[in-house]
């Protein structure tokens, strides 16, 4: 097995990353693209999601509509429940038939915690239920770290959740309905003759911001789901613990911005890219390029990019027959901060064995001057 240092090169955007922080009690930061978390504090501690829950009652119901014949169009029936609910409020009245997509409107832009319980109540029949299948959608998407009991937030002992699960929720959601996904970044909305403002100030203040959800309790303190899109690249970042709502509006856009100014998407290697020729041991070609099976994409700083290093290793003379898409190396990329990328090298394509008659006079000619039959 044979182990060689291979280059990477890149055309740098001359930037230098420095080192962030934040005042939020727990917070992470990941590149849409990629899944890569490029900044975190305590981003997998339990906390209080408070209204950051409605993104997985918006999820639901955008499941729904997508894959049922569930309609924006269709009207659910507000209970006594609903319209007693405190907090947050559409102002929903009681016995009224409210379109889905108003429901929608009130959880997103106004927060309502009685839009939230009566568009639960539309789907599943009962809010308990309906939790019952918010926690069926958490276990599918990985959110290890959640378990819902209601789908406003409202506080209660066994409701929770982590940032980091939220910020795969909150990718999701955008991932799987991109149409629907546009609700978000409505700026305010009117029901009952009572207009109210997006609770989240990043979609006017932050450029490139459409999303997602803000919370707050006493217990949790202050905190935000947030997403912002620049030049194709996105990135969403969610907080919590912050100790006012200033401090979680400059808390969340220092990190946007952060993201965005001192990290960049970078291309290790390309699909199929040539990473290494290699001698065949009695094949009818000489040599065979050894490739890379897939694109390796990863978020950087610049500093990261000067500190990265690889090594490939793989087997001299491989011998024949060469099979197309077979592992014959693997190439190691070591980036400061990240864990180790092992990606195998496969053959570019088929070469078969030598006529039997030139057997050995091949096997002669290699071990005499180190090259194959065909090799001129």
């Amino acid at each position: 097995m044979y182990k060689i240092i291979f280059p990477i090169i890149f055309i740098f955007i001359s930037f230098k990353a420095q080192s962030i922080d934040t005042k939020a009690e727990q917070a992470v930061v990941m590149d849409f693209d990629t899944n890569e978390v490029l900044f975190d504090k305590n981003y997998k501690d339990k906390v209080i999601p408070a209204s950051m829950t409605k993104i997985m009652t918006v999820y639901v119901a955008f499941d729904r509509i997508k894959n049922s014949d569930f309609s924006i169009n269709n009207k659910c029936r507000i209970s006594a429940k609903a319209y007693k609910m405190g907090g947050s409020r559409t102002f929903l009245e009681i016995d009224d038939q409210v379109t889905v997509d108003d429901l929608l409107k009130g959880i997103i832009v106004q927060s309502g915690n009685d839009a939230s319980i009566a568009l639960a109540e539309c789907l599943a029949g009962t809010e308990d239920d309906f939790a019952k299948l918010m926690n069926v959608y958490a276990k599918r998407l990985d959110m290890n770290n959640t378990n819902f009991t209601n789908s406003s937030g409202w506080p209660h002992e066994n409701h929770y959740s982590s940032v980091y699960d939220i910020a795969i929720l909150s990718n999701a959601l955008i991932k799987n309905f991109p149409n629907l996904y546009t609700y978000f970044a409505l700026n305010d909305f009117t029901y009952n003759d009572i207009s109210q403002p997006n609770r989240n100030k990043l979609l006017k203040q932050v450029d490139g911001t459409d999303g997602l959800k803000t919370g707050f309790t006493k217990k949790s303190g202050w905190g935000i789901a947030a997403t912002a899109k620049r030049n194709n690249r996105r990135i969403t970042v969610v907080i919590n613990g912050t100790n006012s709502s200033r401090s979680r509006l400059n808390e969340s856009s220092n990190l946007i911005n952060w993201a965005f100014n001192q990290t960049s998407q970078k291309t290790l290697i390309e699909k199929n890219q040539i990473v290494k020729e290699v001698d065949v041991w009695l094949g009818v070609d000489a040599k065979i390029n050894l490739v890379s099976p897939e694109k390796i994409i990863s978020t950087l700083s610049f500093d990261q990019i000067q500190l990265m290093n690889s090594t490939i290793e793989y087997t001299k003379p491989i011998a024949a027959p060469v099979i197309k898409g077979k592992q014959y190396g693997n190439i190691k990329i070591m980036i400061d901060g990240k864990p180790t990328i092992n990606l195998p090298l496969v053959a570019e394509k088929n070469i078969s064995k030598v006529n039997p008659f030139y057997k050995i006079i091949a096997a002669a000619k290699y071990l005499l001057f180190g090259n194959s039959l065909n090799e001129k």
